[in-house]
C-alpha cells in the first residue's frame, strides 16, 4: 500500500477513534448563541477502548479489502498502553478533559481546555507544569464533511453508570478526505462507512442542561453528532467498527455521569505553568 494511502486510512480511522471517546484536541470551537440561564456543571467519566472482535464473514463473491488490515495499528497508536479513562467536566461555554492514561500523542495526565468562542484550544501537561496551544479551526467535522446518518431503534433498555439507556443501531458515511498533492490508489476507497450500537440517555434532556448539550454539541467532533443527540440524549456507550479494521470494535462506554460542583479555576491554565511550542503534528 503507497505510504500515502496508508497514512490517510490511519489519519481517517484515529478521527473517528477521537471522535468516539469524546472531544479530541483538533475539535471544533465555533460557538453558538449563549444560554441565558446559570450554567449547570456535567460530569462524565469515559472509558475508551479498542477490543478484539470476530471478524463479520464475507459475502458470496465479496473479496476482503486491501485496507483492511488497520486495526492492530489502531490500538497500537490511539490506546498503546490500553483503555483509556477521560473524566469530562462541561459548564455551561467550558469544557475540560481530563485524561487519565495515554491516548494517541497525549502523555498520561495530559488535560485539554476548551472555551466556545476562543481562537485556540489549550493542553495542559501537569508532569511537568507545561501547556500549548492549538488552533480552534482545526475542525474534523469540515475536514471530513458531512456524514450521512441512519439511526434505529432497538427497542432494548439497559442501566448503565446508573441511568435508564435505550439502544440503537447506526451507520454513517464519511468521506474520506485525500491529502493535497498526493495521487492516492485507484482502489483507494471515497467513503468510509462506519457501523454500531448506541446507547442512550433522555435523563439530562430538561432545560436546565440545555447549555450542556450545546457546548457538547460545538466540541465532540463527531460527525453527525446532532443525530446522536437528538432530543436531548446523551451517548452513555457506543460501539463502532468498520471494514477497514475488521475483527476490531472501537468501545466508548460512560462510567459515572451526574451534575458536579466546578471550581472556575479548573477550566484556566494554572499559574506558574510555562507556555511551550506544541509538538510536532499537534498544531497543525
Amino acid at each position: 500500500m503507497a505510504i500515502a494511502a496508508r497514512r490517510t486510512v490511519i489519519h481517517v480511522l484515529m478521527i473517528a477513534g477521537l471522535s468516539v471517546a469524546g472531544a479530541p484536541p483538533g475539535a471544533s470551537a465555533q460557538a453558538p448563541a449563549a444560554v441565558a440561564q446559570p450554567a449547570v456543571t456535567l460530569k462524565a467519566v469515559i472509558r475508551m477502548s479498542i477490543v478484539k472482535v470476530d471478524a463479520e464473514p464475507l459475502r458470496e463473491g465479496e473479496r476482503p479489502s486491501p485496507y483492511g488490515n488497520f486495526g492492530p495499528l489502531l490500538s497500537r497508536l490511539l490506546t498503546p498502553e490500553g483503555p483509556v479513562n477521560i473524566e469530562y467536566l462541561i459548564a455551561g461555554e467550558r469544557t475540560r478533559a481530563d485524561v487519565q492514561g495515554r491516548l494517541a500523542t497525549l502523555p498520561r495526565g495530559s488535560v485539554v481546555l476548551q472555551q466556545m468562542g476562543e481562537e485556540t484550544i489549550r493542553v495542559l501537561n501537569p508532569n511537568n507544569n507545561t501547556w500549548y496551544e492549538i488552533p480552534a479551526n482545526q475542525n474534523l467535522g469540515v475536514l471530513l464533511g458531512a456524514p450521512d446518518v441512519t439511526i434505529e431503534p432497538t427497542g432494548e433498555r439497559a442501566t448503565i453508570a446508573g441511568q435508564r439507556a435505550d439502544r440503537f443501531r447506526f451507520a454513517q458515511v464519511l468521506r474520506v478526505p485525500a491529502p493535497e498533492g498526493t495521487a492516492l490508489p485507484a482502489d483507494f476507497p471515497q467513503d468510509l462507512r462506519l457501523t454500531g450500537e448506541l446507547w442512550s440517555t433522555d435523563a439530562f434532556a430538561g432545560a436546565s442542561y440545555a447549555g450542556v448539550f450545546k457546548t457538547l454539541q460545538a466540541f465532540a467532533a463527531i460527525p453527525g453528532v446532532e443525530a446522536l443527540t437528538a432530543g436531548g440524549r446523551f451517548p452513555l456507550k457506543i460501539a463502532l467498527r468498520s471494514s477497514i479494521m475488521p475483527g476490531y470494535e472501537i468501545r466508548s462506554e460512560v462510567t459515572s455521569i451526574g451534575p458536579a460542583a466546578a471550581d472556575p479555576a479548573r477550566f484556566t491554565v494554572p499559574r506558574g505553568y510555562q507556555k511551550i511550542q506544541p509538538p510536532v503534528g499537534g498544531g497543525g
